[in-house]
């Protein structure tokens, strides 16, 4: 496992700009009891000796069937992640006119909306809300601008339909027409909601205006509150500790099983796992129950399972984040290939988009059929030397085509943000975009991006940069290039 004292250094250089004021319902841990593993000790001593405690804590045996050719088999259903319901008519509607209106020219588009602005009533909000998404096809013709946003304004009057993206937008178009009090007025007169970021969002666009920002309930590890600087190192840390019991017993035999495989060194079996946990229940067990299966993941390499629930947590519990608990959620791993092999790209931000494609699975592929640590498909791959789409697996192959594919993109667009954009939906959607949207205030035209995907992923890319910028020891200190 990795050294704790590594990480720490993320608090003084990357988050710690601003003063963090005490949440209104601050979250406290119980001490832990006399004799119990701390999370800062069970990273500092290593694998094994936490493998140890672990065994002589925990009292529940293994499932069954571990070496079955589904290592799952005798998990419960009660355990099991379940399929996400996707019932939300509204979006389907929404998707339903989005892309009727693609498919028409401008000029129709423009008759239509006009006719929507004239003839507008609740019943109409997703039709009006969708057209003024697609004029956006057409910016930057100032009619197709002025329709644009009489439509999102019509919409902020409906109680039938979510105006977040509607008031976002909003705020966007009047901060690029430097109508900072407009856009001030939108933002706080209809408050996102605190899901996936949203209100920390909604803050970020408001230092925009150098407006002042309630931020003291920003989520201090993520893409939007590194941006506002809500982190400050509490006086009191909060204690982390390992525990073995979770008040169920089929969560408790997981863990048995988890312990049992790490021992056996079985991390392909332990990464299976992980990906049939139903993350929505783990993140109600106690929270030193979750710190022992975290660690065992995080020890395995199942990443993404580890980001995906602690990253939820630390967002609802901001005052428990410490510098071990960072620690699970920045890992250093293929530092020294990265290094090795980013010849031409910044290693580090090599390092941090790894991190957003793949959760450093070297065997990830996505149906896309992108493959290894960066997501590359081999059509793009084979102009970097990749002579078989096999070799993708390779970390070493991977890195190298990825990083001088990423070095390109900077090259052609002169910017990182925009060569992150492309890296994920690809240099002709970025080039339509620089034509409908300024690019002189770059972090505003993130903002801008119509894709959520390629906007939050650029956001937690430079995310994970700052983050990685502050621990990572220097390239030219491993024989790397700067």
């Amino acid at each position: 496992m990795r050294k704790l004292f590594i990480i720490s250094l993320v608090f003084v250089t990357a988050c710690a700009s601003k003063p963090r004021q005490p949440a209104s319902e601050s979250f406290s841990q119980t001490p832990p009891p006399e004799g119990a593993l701390t999370l800062d000790q069970a990273l500092t001593q290593g694998q094994e000796s936490t493998v140890e405690y672990l065994k002589s804590q925990v009292k529940a045996e293994p499932f069954g069937g571990l070496n079955s050719k589904d290592p799952a088999v005798e998990m419960p259903a009660a355990i099991r992640a379940e399929r996400l319901k996707t019932d939300n008519t509204d979006k389907k509607q929404q998707s339903v006119f989005l892309k009727k209106f693609r498919g028409w020219s401008a000029q129709k588009r423009l008759n239509h909306g006009e006719e929507l602005v004239t003839e507008f009533n609740c019943d109409k909000a997703l039709e009006s809300q969708a057209m003024g998404y697609m004029l956006e096809l057409d910016f930057p013709e100032q009619a197709a601008r002025d329709v644009s946003k009489n439509l999102h304004e019509k919409v902020l009057n409906c109680e039938n339909v979510s105006k977040t993206e509607s008031v976002f937008r909003l705020a966007v178009f009047a901060i690029q027409q430097n109508e900072c009090p407009r856009a001030v007025e939108y933002l706080e007169k209809y408050p996102a909601p605190t899901e996936r970021g949203m209100r920390d969002r909604q803050a970020y666009l408001k230092t925009f205006c150098s407006a002042q920002v309630d931020n003291k309930n920003a989520n201090p590890l993520g893409g939007y509150g590194i941006l506002l600087g809500t982190f400050q190192s509490p006086v009191a840390p909060t204690q982390w500790y390992l525990g073995a019991s979770s008040g169920d017993a089929d969560w408790d035999r997981l863990l048995a099983s988890l312990v049992k495989l790490t021992a056996e060194e079985r991390s392909s079996t332990v990464q299976y796992l992980a990906g049939k946990m139903n993350l929505e229940k783990f993140r109600n067990l106690p929270l030193p129950f979750q710190t022992s299966v975290l660690v065992l993941l995080s020890a395995n390499g199942a990443d993404l399972s580890v980001f995906q629930a602690l990253h939820k947590y630390l967002s609802d519990h901001p005052d428990s984040v410490t510098a071990s608990a960072a620690n699970l959620l920045f890992p250093i791993r293929y530092w020294k290939e990265i290094v090795e092999n980013s010849k031409s790209a910044d290693p580090i931000l090599v390092k941090a988009l790894i991190r957003q494609e793949s959760a450093f699975n070297k065997a990830a592929r996505s149906r896309a059929r992108a493959s290894g640590l960066m997501q590359l498909i081999y059509p793009t791959a084979k102009h970097f030397g990749v002579k078989k789409p096999v070799q993708l697996l390779i970390p070493e192959t991977n890195i190298h085509a990825g990083s001088e594919f990423l070095a390109q993109l900077i090259s052609d667009f002169g910017s990182v943000e925009l060569a992150l954009a492309a890296y994920n939906a690809g240099p002709g959607m970025v080039r339509q975009w620089q034509k409908r949207y300024p690019t002189e205030n770059i972090d505003l035209f993130v903002e801008m991006i119509p894709y959520t995907e390629t906007r939050e992923y650029v956001r937690l890319v430079k995310r994970n940069y700052k983050i990685y910028q502050s621990i990572l020891v220097k390239p030219q200190l491993l024989g790397g290039n700067p």
